[in-house]
């Protein structure tokens, strides 16, 4: 009984980040999406999602990691998230960080990780934070519509930017898509609108 009150002042809203960061962790690939569609615009896509802490940042940490061409792929992107307990009842809030210097942690491990610094990381807008909920077969975490504006370093153009994540056992999906602010053109989005589905590598 004592355990169980411990955690529920922990978490109040039921909503432990750990049970998600252990969902995210591991590589995932696209590769069988790819084959199957055949189609030139889909990218092959690698992701590798690996735990840690740190004392820069509270909550359960998520190093994200994506390449494009599979796992030996030129590295795209790279991403902290930091997970820590929402606002609502069940909801997780996934804060987002970029690297000071990314170059310097491609394919990090968890002992380099854990000494990144509040000078190694760079808060991305907290407009386009996701909120995620765990939904019994599923989580399933996005970004509050409208809420994420960035201005396209390509461009010019201010857009605003969708995302919606989901995990379930071996499958991971992302989509992210960006329209015009202000004519509400679509200016980026995945393939035929279908999200990239990722399945789980085996270490």
């Amino acid at each position: 009984m004592i355990a169980l009150l411990t955690l529920l002042a922990s978490h109040p809203n039921g909503a432990d980040p750990q049970p998600l960061a252990d969902a995210l962790a591991g590589r995932w690939d696209n590769a069988a999406q790819v084959a199957a569609e055949d189609d030139p615009a889909r990218p092959h896509l690698h992701v590798r999602h690996a735990p840690f802490k740190a004392e820069a940042l509270p909550g359960a940490l998520v190093y994200s990691e994506l390449t494009v061409g599979g796992s030996q792929g030129g590295v795209y992107r790279q991403r902290v998230y930091a997970l820590t307990e929402g606002e609502t009842e069940g909801e997780i809030a996934m804060a987002v960080y970029e690297l000071a210097a990314p170059e310097a942690f491609a394919g990090a491990e968890e002992d380099q990780l854990s000494a990144l610094t509040a000078a190694d990381l760079v808060r991305f807008n907290p407009g386009c934070d996701f909120s995620w909920y765990d939904e019994g077969a599923q989580w399933r975490g996005g970004i509050d519509d409208g809420a994420c504006r960035i201005v396209s370093s390509r461009s010019g153009v201010e857009m605003i930017v969708g995302g919606e994540f989901t995990v379930s056992g071996d499958v991971f999906t992302h989509s992210e898509d960006g329209r015009n602010a202000a004519t509400g053109e679509v200016v980026f989005a995945p393939p035929g609108g279908r999200a990239n589905v990722y399945d789980r590598m085996a270490e």
